[in-house]
């Protein structure tokens, strides 16, 4: 075989792209996955210090693929977690039956803040 023991090591340089190809998604975890850089990978299978089989490079590529599909995932969670946090944040609490703001507080005809006084030659 084309390949060398010592880099498909699991604490080889491409040891976690080989388990995430051969474990599949569930048995590698968020810190190990970001630990993993992509760029680096992929110019080790491209450009290998000790020659690779082309069985060997599909299976690190696949490898890659399913890393950067995880990470893919973990930044669109936390984008939609942030999205909920901001939208909680920004939901209006006092309103009564029709759906308007009781005491509009600084807020406009729909729900938006309304700034004062933005005057910038304004001395405080």
């Amino acid at each position: 075989m084309f390949y060398s023991q010592i880099i498909l090591a699991k604490k080889g340089p491409l040891g976690k792209v080989w388990l995430a190809a051969h474990w599949g998604d569930k048995k590698l975890g968020r810190p190990q996955i970001f630990s993993t850089d992509i760029a680096n990978s992929v110019d080790s299978i491209v450009n290998p210090t000790v020659p690779l089989a082309l069985r060997v490079s599909g299976h690190l590529l696949l490898g890659v693929v399913r890393i950067y599909s995880r990470k893919v995932k973990y930044l669109a969670n936390d984008c939609h977690e942030a999205l909920v946090k901001i939208k909680m944040a920004f939901k209006p609490t006092n309103q009564d039956s029709k759906g308007k703001n009781k005491d509009n507080g600084g807020a406009g005809e729909h729900g938006g803040l309304v700034l004062l006084d933005m005057d910038p030659n304004a001395q405080s």
